[in-house]
């Protein structure tokens, strides 16, 4: 290679460098945008919630799989299953990566830094979902990596509910957000004035549907977690209990935050009956649409 030749090179890679320092330096893109040194304070605590709460769930999921059995059959190492749980889990993260750090710091004042006083990003079903898939994904691909049984055991136990939230966060997200004329407004037009928000709100939730159900078709081993009555009452169980939990929780922020709501769209619902009404509702979607399909889709799994 000649000296332009090398030359070139080390251009490209000092401009790679250049790339990559802008993208960790956030504080230095933010003041770019014509943030203030305290928006970009407010930015920091926001990725360091998802950090601290992607952590703890993982530790606590993996701490979770000690008390699973791990399956009869002894496990074999499949390297076409380790890559695509691998590939799988990256393209989650990569979701909950773009919306902890592209989205923009809330600005003091507003109603969204009004909504993250008390519960920071978590006050968002976003930030639950997707740290919820994260978790389950980085699990799924060490299990399969290590093939270390318990945690097999408990990833494929976790799987449908997983699921269940993944697709949620998308069809919700379509349904009560992207379609919905007050947040287009509000949201979405004010925020692609200072970057490309519709960009990054689209990575952050439409992945979630497609790996939800590639995981439980493809990823998961068909015969680790046998489908009887007694399992999926379980699952059921479990996943009948978030909606409910995410309602109170959202109703106590309320108080907390001064009378401010995540979504635009939960201003419509002013009495405690409506709040009953959108509950039932979100159970009759995820427990009797989705989970039935996660189950269908597992017992279909042709791997």
């Amino acid at each position: 290679m000649g000296r332009g030749g090398r030359g070139r090179s080390r251009q490209r890679l000092r401009n790679a460098r250049e790339r990559a320092h802008r993208w960790w330096d956030r504080d230095a893109h933010w003041a770019e945008m014509g943030y203030t040194p305290e928006d970009a304070a407010t930015k920091r605590r926001v990725v360091a919630w998802c950090w601290v709460v992607f952590v703890a769930l993982t530790a606590l999921m993996c701490a979770a799989s000690r008390t699973f059995e791990p399956p009869a059959a002894p496990l074999s190492f499949s390297p076409a299953r380790c890559a695509f749980s691998g590939l799988l889990a990256a393209a989650v993260c990569f979701s909950l990566v773009t919306d902890a750090y592209r989205n923009p710091p809330s600005l003091k004042g507003s109603a969204a830094y009004a909504v993250g006083n008390y519960l920071g990003p978590y006050a968002f079903f976003t930030k639950h979902a997707l740290t919820i898939q994260c978790s389950h994904g980085v699990l799924s691909f060490l299990g399969e990596l290590l093939l270390d049984g318990r945690l097999v055991a408990m990833t494929h136990a976790f799987a449908c509910f997983s699921a269940v939230v993944g697709i949620a966060l998308t069809v919700l997200f379509l349904k009560l957000n992207w379609f919905e004329e007050t947040w287009r407004k509000e949201v979405l037009h004010e925020m692609n004035k200072r970057l490309n928000f519709t960009e990054i709100t689209l990575a952050a939730h439409l992945p979630s549907l497609p790996v939800a159900l590639l995981d439980v078709f493809l990823a998961k081993r068909p015969d680790v977690y046998p489908l009887t009555a007694d399992a999926m009452f379980k699952v059921t169980l479990f996943a009948s209990l978030y909606p409910p939990f995410y309602g109170g929780l959202t109703c106590l922020n309320f108080g907390w935050s001064g009378g401010h709501y995540p979504y635009p769209f939960m201003r419509s619902l002013k009495k405690a009956t409506h709040w009953l009404a959108f509950t039932a509702i979100l159970e009759v979607l995820l427990n009797g649409v989705i989970l039935p399909g996660t189950f269908f889709l597992m017992r279909a799994n042709p791997t």
